[in-house]
């Protein structure tokens, strides 16, 4: 399987007009052809879907939280590569089918997608863990990539965690 080496580019993702394809519901009026479903350092999982193909990385059903007393980089060592897993979501849409050890290319070439993703992005503005109300935190169990005035966090900015 060959899937396109061409990118939307990383600055473009969130560009792409889709208005004609909500207003319609025709499928090939798409203009989009992938999509970084995440990166999530807490669960070490990357998520990247491009083409036909979805490419898993690390434990997607880890239900880890964060703690406060630990940093979660955003890079390399924050994803479990060792966890692969590479479904045909047109032909397989269950996804009841692992195909990565029989299309290593395909793997590779996701795979160095979401390096650059991990590349391209700025650090997150987020507060030291040691420090009082940083974040993430058990109430906002994420980064937050902006600062709000007096440390005050708005209630559309929080998460319900589930556990």
């Amino acid at each position: 399987a060959v899937v396109s080496t061409q990118s939307t580019g990383i600055s473009e993702l969130d560009s792409i007009n889709q208005l004609e394809l909500l207003i319609t519901g025709e499928l090939d009026t798409c203009q989009r052809t992938e999509i970084m479903v995440n990166i999530d350092p807490v669960r070490r999982t990357a998520v990247y879907i491009k083409e036909d193909f979805k490419l898993l990385f690390g434990n997607q059903w880890d239900h880890a939280k964060c703690k406060t007393n630990l940093f979660y980089p955003f890079n390399v060592s924050g994803v479990d590569w060792s966890i692969v897993q590479l479904y045909n979501i047109t032909g397989d849409a269950a996804e009841t089918t692992n195909l990565a050890e029989y299309y290593p290319d395909v793997v590779q070439q996701l795979y160095e997608v979401i390096l650059l993703f991990m590349d391209a992005q700025e650090p997150l503005k987020c507060q030291l863990p040691d420090v009082d109300n940083s974040f993430p935190n058990e109430v906002v169990p994420f980064c937050l990539p902006w600062d709000f005035p007096d440390g005050v966090t708005p209630s559309w900015a929080t998460y319900a965690l589930l556990d």
